[in-house]
């Protein structure tokens, strides 16, 4: 048995089994989505309790630094806010599990929006992509439609996508990842002390 700092309750392990339907509470990615002949994870001791972390989400750190937002610590939370959810300042999307949350500026990422990779490659794309937390400067300035080149869809003011600078190719961050089995890179964080 073990505890986890947001949760009341025990917890203890849990073999995922395949297609398992139960989505974890901190990350709202299913179980099973990082399936492995060794894959656990930790559920409630309640039987009445749905609460359960994959193994990457327990181990997360409470408080990062994180590149987007330098000003201020962001501290791995549930929503802190009214009605249990929030807006991810990095994909825009809804999101009621973990935040990581900056309280003086009501700043939150999803939890696997701030673990993203600075590069990464994607399959339709022949050069790296690099993470941006904004629009290009060039884009608003050329008058360019900023819309993503592999679905074509516009990207939302704010939020974050990968980019090509020297091919001006640039994509949402789902569609940059949707085809990546990408885990939680630790590069992106710097765990403080």
């Amino acid at each position: 048995m073990v505890k986890h700092f947001s949760h009341r309750h025990e917890l203890c392990s849990y073999q995922v089994q395949e297609d398992d339907e139960i989505i974890c509470s901190s990350c709202e990615l299913p179980l099973d989505l990082m399936m492995n002949s060794a894959t656990s994870a930790y559920k409630c001791t309640k039987s009445k309790c749905n609460f359960y972390l994959h193994d990457l989400c327990f181990e997360l750190p409470q408080e990062i630094k994180h590149k987007s937002h330098p000003k201020h610590p962001l501290i791995l939370s549930t929503p802190p806010y009214e009605y249990g959810e929030f807006t991810c300042d990095a994909c825009g999307e809804f999101g009621t599990c973990f935040t990581f949350h900056c309280t003086h500026c009501k700043y939150d990422l999803h939890v696997q929006c701030a673990t993203l990779p600075e590069t990464l490659s994607h399959h339709h794309h022949h050069h790296l992509l690099t993470l941006l937390y904004s629009l290009p400067d060039r884009h608003e300035n050329e008058g360019r439609l900023n819309i993503c080149d592999f679905c074509q869809g516009t990207f939302p003011r704010g939020c974050w996508l990968y980019s090509c600078r020297d091919c001006d190719y640039s994509t949402h961050l789902g569609c940059s990842t949707a085809e990546s089995d990408q885990d939680y890179p630790e590069d992106q964080i710097i765990i403080s002390s």
